[in-house]
């Protein structure tokens, strides 16, 4: 068995990668995935669930496709230490206020 993603896993995460919000229904994936690139149908959902149990996606699995929602998590956004202590400061700046 592989450890890593396969070529379907890789594809699906492109695709939501591409997405201004991240994320996509099945429909839409099914869409691109089985309609234009040939892919078998059976093999989105498995391939998702696969992602989804690496922790890989957020999937959201409803009775219809156009409402099972397949995301990114969001992107960290590091905070340096200049940005930390400046948080820290206007937290303690609120507290003498009040």
């Amino acid at each position: 068995m592989s450890r890593g993603s396969g070529r379907l896993q890789r594809r699906i995460l492109e695709l939501l990668e591409q997405s201004p919000e991240r994320k996509r229904n099945r429909e839409d994936l099914d869409e691109v995935l089985v309609q234009a690139e040939g892919y078998d149908a059976s093999n989105i959902r498995r391939a998702i669930k696969g992602l989804a149990r690496k922790r890989l996606v957020g999937f959201t699995d409803r009775r219809h496709k156009a409402d099972s929602l397949i995301s990114l998590p969001r992107e960290v956004r590091r905070i340096n230490e200049d940005d930390l202590l400046d948080l820290f400061e206007e937290i303690a700046n609120r507290g003498g206020k009040n």
